[in-house]
């Protein structure tokens, strides 16, 4: 188990497998301003949430709210969440969280 930041591992120390894009529809949050979409791990939905300090990072960047935002760096979004998911790095629940702190450095300059 990960001690922290609170996350438990799920690694069971097979072979990692890379996430799936699920066919289902992303979810905004207005009032959260985050964003919900699933990922899949072989027949297993797995929740993934995109923080809005992330969202907000890339709007300011880039222009456009934040749904836009997501809808544009979906496929990074899926690329990140997939690594977290492999390396354990997972809510308690089992989702996983896009983070500002998760983002390339050269991203927040």
């Amino acid at each position: 188990m990960l001690v922290a930041c609170g996350l438990a591992s799920i690694n069971t120390g097979g072979t990692p497998m890379p996430l799936m894009t699920a066919a289902i529809a992303a979810v905004p949050d207005n009032r959260s301003g985050t964003v919900r979409f699933l990922m899949k791990d072989g027949t297993r939905p797995v929740v993934v949430l995109v923080s809005h300090a992330v969202l907000e990072d890339r709007s300011a960047r880039d222009g456009g709210g934040y749904f836009h935002q997501f809808q544009q760096y979906r496929r990074l979004f899926e690329q990140m969440a997939s690594y977290k998911y492999d390396k354990g790095y997972v809510e308690a629940d089992g989702t996983v969280c896009i983070r500002l702190m998760d983002l390339p450095l050269d991203s927040t300059n």
